[in-house]
């Protein structure tokens, strides 16, 4: 999918909003309903949520996990909560932001929970999709994991690897910087995400603006391809359709490679990590189901779930699959980074690699 224009999309009439005006004082939102529960004792909230989400029922989750995780995700919930049915969507990227704006503009509430990117969840907070809610597993997660007002809490976190076949090039010749990126021999042997606009921002802030700019000129000369999705260039990768592939999700590399395929990854500094919100709708039609489905996707149990597919998770003290992803710190891209600078990289990005 290219790049669609994110300002045209904020400046759509929202119309239900107008509709409200008309109708008097509008309902409470999603995070005043929950946010009564704060005044209650811990024992008292759970007895209260679990009550009034077995009255509604069910809670929709529009979801960017891979469908075939969707699924025993939700299983695991519904074994614990098998009063609540989880109608799962599968939507990401952009089209996850244009989804739930189409349906804002039509007065159709009908997602409770989200989760997406960093630069997902700052077109969600902006358009007025998503409401705060300070579940109390928020505790166990640090800053920038998790944002003051409770907008915002990482479900997991993709670290950012370069990913190489390992029939095409031995990891003793694997390039070890991003300026071994512009070697002649790596011409034509390179894929590269046509949306990564994040990664394009790292680069430009760690190396200085007009350094950046300059290096991304010259990557752009190694005639790349680019290509949607980095689950779908690890698996070109692993079939060796090219040697390299700039930006891959560090734990789908791994998770191939354990399954044996032909690849592996190597670390570039900068080494950052794009976080993955989790969100609450402002107009959820089930806001204590949703509550529920947040809290148990933020505890223990559920963190624990997420690190079954490999993904690198944000709680504390939960063991992770692939640990050699986090015995490197990394910077983590959260909302509050990508969120003013989004337009403007998803701009020059698209200029740089896409000539236009």
């Amino acid at each position: 999918m290219k790049r669609w224009n994110f300002r045209a999309v904020i400046l759509l009439p929202v119309i239900f909003a107008a509709n409200a005006t008309f109708a008097g004082t509008p309902p409470e939102t999603a995070g005043q309903v929950l946010a009564k529960l704060n005044n209650l004792a811990p024992e008292q909230r759970q007895k209260t949520l679990v009550e009034k989400a077995r009255s509604e029922g069910e809670v929709s989750f529009y979801s960017s996990l891979q469908a075939q995780q969707i699924d025993p995700f939700i299983r695991v919930f519904q074994k614990r909560y098998p009063f609540i049915k989880v109608n799962p969507y599968r939507v990401s990227g952009n089209r996850q932001v244009i989804k739930i704006q189409t349906e804002m503009n039509a007065g159709n509430h009908l997602f409770d929970v989200t989760n997406g990117s960093a630069e997902q969840a700052s077109a969600l907070k902006k358009i007025g999709a998503i409401d705060p809610y300070q579940s109390p597993q928020r505790q166990f997660f640090n800053i920038p994991n998790k944002d003051k007002e409770g907008y915002f809490t990482s479900l997991y976190v993709i670290p950012i690897v370069l990913g190489y076949n390992t029939n095409l090039v031995k990891r003793t010749d694997a390039p070890k910087t991003y300026e071994d990126l512009l070697q002649p021999k790596w011409k034509s042997n390179m894929f590269l995400d046509d949306e990564s606009y994040e990664w394009f921002a790292v680069l430009l802030k760690q190396l200085g603006r007009d350094k950046g700019l300059q290096y991304m000129r010259n990557l752009a000369k190694q005639d790349l391809r680019l290509v949607r999705g980095r689950t779908a260039q690890s698996q070109l990768i692993a079939a060796g359709e090219r040697p390299l592939a700039i930006a891959l999700s560090g734990h789908t590399v791994l998770d191939l490679k354990a399954r044996g395929a032909p690849i592996d990854q190597m670390i570039l500094d900068p080494y950052f990590a794009q976080a993955n919100k989790l969100m609450l709708a402002r107009h959820a039609p089930h806001p204590y189901a949703a509550a529920l489905f947040v809290d148990w996707a933020l505890s223990e149990e559920g963190q624990s779930m997420i690190t079954t597919f490999g993904r690198v998770v944000a709680r504390k003290g939960v063991k992770q699959r692939f640990a050699e992803l986090v015995e490197k710190e990394y910077l983590l891209i959260d909302v509050d980074f990508i969120g003013p600078i989004l337009d403007q990289s998803g701009k020059e990005f698209s200029q740089t690699f896409l000539g236009r």
